[in-house]
């Protein structure tokens, strides 16, 4: 039997959080949450890390004065909002403010009327990073990525083609 299988996941939430911290080391963070995320604080203040957080309930109109960032963690917020509005705000960091978004979600904390389906984040091109459980409660992080989001497909070359003498001449 694998032992490594058959070992309990050890890692907590803040453990996995910092090491996709580490493995991006973004110089500039914008934190949307409602509550201050002290894993990501730490970080920043032990890496020489720009934080820009924003608390608030609507956090549209703050982020319309940020500009180019590395990266964005959401936390604590998606939880409160309707999936369209929380579907909006990832869409927003994703597509206009940065290439990384990290997702912190705990669907117990949500009113059953605006938590997220199971497949919610994967239909925004997320991957699971980790899911946690512990006395009932249960905590799932997302993470999006522009540089891994759409994988080198092993097909898409000359060599898979009928012609591949043609391959970039002509556009279709």
């Amino acid at each position: 039997m694998n032992t490594a299988m058959a070992q309990p996941m050890t890692e907590t939430p803040q453990e996995r959080l910092a090491a996709i911290l580490d493995s991006h080391q973004p110089r500039s963070i914008v934190s949307v949450s409602l509550n201050p995320i002290p894993v990501v604080s730490q970080w920043c203040k032990d890496h020489d890390c720009e934080l820009i957080e924003i608390q608030e309930q609507n956090p549209f109109k703050a982020l319309e004065d940020i500009q180019r960032i590395d990266m964005a963690i959401v936390a604590d917020q998606l939880e409160y909002m309707t999936h369209q509005e929380g579907e909006a705000l990832m869409g927003l960091l994703r597509n206009l403010h940065t290439d990384s978004v990290v997702a912190v979600y705990q669907p117990a904390l949500a009113p059953q009327k605006l938590r997220w389906p199971s497949n919610g984040f994967l239909a925004l091109g997320c991957r699971q990073q980790g899911h946690f459980a512990q006395d009932g409660r249960s905590l799932d992080i997302y993470s999006y990525d522009l540089d891994d989001y759409n994988f080198q497909r092993n097909w898409n070359n000359p060599r898979f083609w009928a012609n591949p003498e043609n391959w970039g001449k002509y556009w279709w």
